[in-house]
């Protein structure tokens, strides 16, 4: 089934809309859930500051210094921490049931191998969380957390909103590209049923009127210089045939006369 042009004109423009509402609507997301979860990451990173010195940590990991580290709640913005030792065990807080998923890379802080501070992603019991992996030497890395939860909600309500606005920023350019294309189109349309017409009555002195110096009014000058040319054509061609007609109408009368009289 063919298309016509002006459904490949709208199709066109809701396509180009299409990819570049979905290119911005990408960046967008990108911008927020790099800015929401940046600000995880600097509260974890204030958190890493506020832990006491890093020799007490490891030489009292379930005294006094590392009651502080104890949180009020998981699975909400309460900051979670633990210390992980060079063989992967997790030491938590006294009463604290729930443990930190142990990364290989984490296990390696813990004996030494990275000295740097990094950033995961985990699951516990069901929960999205960020942790903070830091090494503090010694056979020891300490790890601070804190939910994803309520970042992973705010992104959703984003991309569906994004979703919204792309599809709602497509339809709208559909409508409007149909409007541009009949617009952009009227003169070819007019072009058109001219010609056709000319097709079906033969009538050479139709014209159409073309105002402007865009390219479709300079195909409407070509269109009508061309009617122009096949009616005076055949102009010429009826008077050809009439006078012909007429010379040769003459001496068959003469001819005619004489073959009476004999």
């Amino acid at each position: 089934m063919s298309v016509s042009y002006r459904a490949r004109l709208t199709l066109a423009a809701a396509a180009a809309v299409a990819v570049a509402v979905a290119g911005a609507s990408a960046v967008t997301y990108a911008l927020v859930r790099s800015e929401l979860r940046g600000q995880v990451d600097d509260t974890l990173r204030s958190r890493a500051g506020d832990l006491p010195p890093r020799l007490d940590i490891i030489g009292d990991p379930h005294g006094e210094q590392f009651l502080d580290l104890r949180p009020e709640r998981f699975g909400g913005v309460a900051v979670f921490t633990q210390l992980v030792r060079a063989d992967g065990q997790a030491i938590v807080p006294p009463r604290v049931t729930g443990r930190l998923p142990v990364s290989p890379r984490a296990r390696a802080a813990a004996r030494g191998e990275v000295d740097k501070p990094f950033f995961e992603d985990a699951d516990v019991q069901g929960t999205h969380v960020r942790v903070l992996t830091l090494p503090l030497g010694r056979g020891y890395a300490v790890q601070v957390a804190r939910s994803l939860e309520e970042v992973d909600r705010v992104l959703r309500r984003v991309s569906r909103w994004l979703v919204a606005l792309a599809l709602a920023g497509i339809g709208l350019a559909a409508g409007l590209g149909l409007l541009v294309a009949r617009a952009v189109l009227a003169p070819v349309q007019r072009l058109t049923r001219t010609a056709e017409e000319v097709s079906e009555t033969r009538d050479l002195s139709r014209r159409i009127d073309a105002s402007g110096t865009d390219e479709l009014s300079r195909l409407a000058t070509t269109f009508n210089t061309m009617l122009g040319a096949l009616e005076d054509s055949a102009r010429a061609q009826r008077q050809l045939v009439s006078d012909a007609s007429h010379e040769l109408r003459t001496p068959l009368t003469s001819l005619r006369t004489n073959i009476e009289v004999l």
